[in-house]
């Protein structure tokens, strides 16, 4: 298994952030118009947020995948898990909701599941509580540079089951940058300018959450 960052485990950064370029390989993710894939567009945008994090220092950037290769959920978690992250961004496209739909969605980690089991959502104060804090604050930030890129595209943050987050001690965002399923949104998802764009507010994102 071969994972890559901007400086490796072997030196120490002030933050690290890990990035998850989601399928790969053999799972092509979503296959929208004239069979644009998922695993593709999520890559693309990975290794530029990566390029555009590597400068100015004071982060440590690793992908999950820098090539087209299967990876299972477990071997990202067991990844991420070592990497001990600051904060994890997970990269997705969307499909469904017709060939109209458009705009980019951001979905966190809560505690649904705890609520539906009668149990109490964890306290303020608590790592859980302040990985939910945490993910929330970077969610904002994305909206924000994502609004001015994207004007009234955005679907909001909403909360999800999200399985590459259970268990793992970390702020964990999912996002899903648009509709391949859209003719529009697939002409800019793989374009590589919108990509470029959307990792250089990506990395706005983040910087601004340290």
């Amino acid at each position: 298994m071969c994972f890559v960052g901007t400086a490796g485990y072997a030196q120490t950064a002030r933050h690290v952030v890990v990035i998850d370029a989601a399928h790969g390989g053999d799972d092509a993710g979503v296959l929208g118009v004239d069979g644009a894939a998922e695993k593709d567009v999520t890559l693309a945008v990975a290794l530029a947020l990566q390029k555009e994090l590597s400068t100015g220092g004071g982060l440590e950037v690793l992908l999950t995948r820098n090539t087209d290769r299967t990876l299972s959920l477990e071997e990202r978690k067991k990844f991420i898990q070592k990497a001990s992250p600051a904060l994890v961004l997970s990269l997705h496209a969307n499909a469904g909701f017709g060939k109209i739909a458009t705009g980019f969605e951001l979905y966190y980690p809560g505690f649904a599941k705890a609520r539906a089991a009668n149990k109490a959502a964890p306290a303020a104060g608590t790592p859980d509580n302040r990985h939910l804090n945490d993910t929330v604050k970077l969610a904002r930030l994305v909206q924000k540079n994502l609004d001015s890129l994207f004007p009234r595209q955005g679907r909001g943050l909403r909360e999800a089951g999200i399985p590459l987050a259970e268990g793992l001690a970390a702020p964990v965002l999912v996002m899903e940058m648009g509709f391949l399923t859209n003719a529009d949104g697939k002409k800019k998802l793989t374009s590589g300018k919108t990509q470029a764009e959307i990792a250089a507010a990506l990395a706005k994102s983040i910087r601004g959450f340290f």
